[in-house]
């Protein structure tokens, strides 16, 4: 683990003179962009833990550049929408692609009970780009998940190889991906990074079926999650 963590620090240091000049597609925050309020729905903000103390730490590990998290509800429909950004440069991308649910999640205790990769899907009349999506479990309560890393805009391609299986080999490939990472990526870091997350105690197909749910996907389509 020493050499491992003497090795990103090098890699850290090396990114800081290689890393290149590149344009942001996004220039205000997320919360000037992302709207509190959507039609037909109750919002309010979600903090990233339940604690002061549990906030900090999230802050730490993450180490994003800006981020917007909230929850809309209709009735009994609950939508979540957690936004996360990094400006270009600012963390390798392995360090923000294996904070997903697969890992984040399964560590809290969750169960992955429907997992795919690389999906391409039609919703609420938007052509979304390539994403993640899964039902996760917790306490006898599914939740339905989709979640993008776009990288300069354009979806993680590699982001399916990092499920959270538990195994041995799994496990041990994850603890050193930043390594895998450079294999994939090498060593540009040049793009600005976006997490979205987006997530629901009802599935997408009956969100379908929601003329409400339209508005949420219409006010995220600004950080490029359509085609």
């Amino acid at each position: 683990m020493v050499l491992g963590l003497l090795f990103v620090i090098f890699i850290t240091g090396l990114f800081t003179f290689l890393v290149p000049a590149a344009e942001r597609t996004i220039e205000k925050s997320l919360g000037e962009i992302l709207p509190e309020e959507v039609h037909g729905w109750v919002s309010q903000a979600v903090p990233l833990s339940s604690t002061p103390d549990g906030e900090e730490r999230v802050l730490d590990v993450l180490n994003f550049d800006d981020y917007f998290s909230r929850e809309y509800v209709r009735g009994d429909t609950r939508v979540m929408v957690y936004v996360a950004y990094w400006l270009p440069g600012s963390e390798p991308y392995s360090s923000v692609a294996i904070h997903n649910p697969d890992s984040c999640w399964v560590i809290a205790g969750w169960k992955i009970k429907d997992r795919e990769s690389a999906r391409k899907i039609w919703l609420a009349d938007c052509q979304l780009k390539q994403h993640e999506w899964g039902i996760y479990e917790k306490q006898g309560q599914d939740t339905h998940v989709m979640f993008w890393h776009l990288l300069g805009g354009n979806p993680n391609e590699y982001i399916e190889k990092m499920v959270w299986t538990k195994s041995g080999l799994d496990s041990f490939k994850r603890q050193f991906y930043f390594i895998y990472n450079l294999y994939q990526m090498g060593l540009d870091l040049g793009k600005e990074q976006i997490f979205v997350r987006l997530s629901s105690n009802k599935s997408f197909d009956l969100l379908e079926k929601d003329p409400y749910f339209k508005n949420i996907i219409d006010c995220l389509r600004i950080l490029g999650i359509d085609e």
